[in-house]
């Protein structure tokens, strides 16, 4: 038990422990509501960026045909076909339109904070892997207006597609509406951040009961397409973006790309060794050979190394010269071979110990 003695003299047992508590409540908050006003300020440049799509409604109505003949050549389902199933129970439509309204944000919300206060040791991960998926999606968004499918009879009278929120409601949009951009379908964000919420859960998780949140984007795809606010392929790419985001933030591969980055000469940062606990967070000092002893350890203040290892087919650079010496008589010439660099796997951490990988 640790103490604390008072300016009287008394001896305050665990006065210094609760300090240190309180010390590390406050931290914690601290860091909790700078990532909450982080992602808010995230999202508020999302929803001001995907407005710049406004005022060109005829270029989105035109992108609109390319897509649907475009899904027809790869033989998607046709949108206009499950629609029409669905519209047998007008209950049914009336549900999916509350479902797309009243889940998305909500969902999402719940999610971050989850991870945030719960799953420390993932939220790096997680936060970088939903500003990557969103922050490319701002950008197809202003690149390609996108009209929704519920806009298409528009332009192609065959094709027979209802608006049902304003058929059997409740309608998100509407001319009170100030808010939305109707025109940036493209990519599906209700489906991309279905699947990251679910892909969290289910690699977070250890539970058998996780696998259910595979009925997240399932149900989602379903609802945007019968209610006739996004295409297929629209959540193809927001599912793209997700995944491509989900690999590329893998541990191994941030290691590769820190190799590649270091055989180039580029300027790294600190590495961080995988995101569950018991990591280093960093890389082993690397040791270099020296003509007049045994290797020493290379100074870890700078990314950039005093020696280089070449990495086959990328950035294969010539030998600095204080290890390219010719060999002096006498010198042990295994003592001057430059040391490999450790494989990924195995630099702080052990296999499998990242929950997210």
């Amino acid at each position: 038990m640790q103490y604390m003695v008072s300016a009287t003299g008394q001896v305050l047992p665990g006065e210094q422990h609760r300090g240190g508590r309180v010390a590390d409540l406050l931290r914690s908050s601290a860091f909790v509501l700078s990532q909450i006003v982080l992602l808010g300020l995230l999202y508020v440049l999302y929803d001001l960026g995907r407005h710049l799509a406004a005022g060109r409604e005829l270029e989105a109505l035109r992108h609109a045909v390319n897509v649907w003949h475009l899904e027809r050549v790869f033989d998607l389902p046709d949108e206009a076909s499950l629609q029409a199933v669905a519209m047998r129970s007008s209950r049914l439509l009336e549900l999916a339109n509350r479902f797309y309204m009243t889940v998305h944000f909500p969902a999402a919300i719940t999610f971050l904070l989850w991870v945030l206060i719960f799953q420390r040791h993932t939220w790096s991960r997680v936060r970088t892997v939903i500003a990557m998926s969103t922050g490319v999606a701002l950008m197809i968004h202003i690149v390609y207006p996108l009209a929704p499918p519920r806009f298409l009879p528009e332009m192609l009278p065959s094709v027979k597609l209802v608006d049902t929120g304003a058929v059997f409601g409740p309608s998100p949009y509407g001319s009170h509406d100030t808010v939305a951009n109707q025109y940036a379908a493209m990519p599906s964000l209700h489906i991309g951040w279905a699947i990251l919420e679910a892909w969290g859960v289910i690699t977070i998780l250890r539970v058998r009961v996780r696998w259910l949140a595979l009925l997240h984007p399932i149900v989602t795809t379903l609802v945007v397409v019968i209610t006739a606010n996004h295409y297929w392929l629209d959540g193809i790419i927001g599912g793209g973006l997700v995944a491509a985001a989900v690999q590329i933030t893998r541990p191994e591969v941030q290691s590769r790309i820190r190799l590649w980055a270091i055989a180039c000469h580029l300027p790294v940062g600190a590495p961080a060794v995988g995101n569950a606990p018991g990591g280093t967070g960093t890389l082993p000092a690397p040791r270099r050979p020296t003509a007049s002893g045994p290797a020493r350890t290379a100074s870890t203040g700078s990314s950039r190394l005093p020696f280089s290892w070449p990495v086959p087919g990328l950035c294969t650079q010539r030998a600095s010269p204080r290890t390219s010496a010719a060999v002096r008589p006498g010198d042990n010439a295994d003592e001057h071979k430059p040391v490999p660099f450790p494989s990924p796997r195995r630099v702080g951490q052990p296999e499998g110990a990242d929950p997210m990988g």
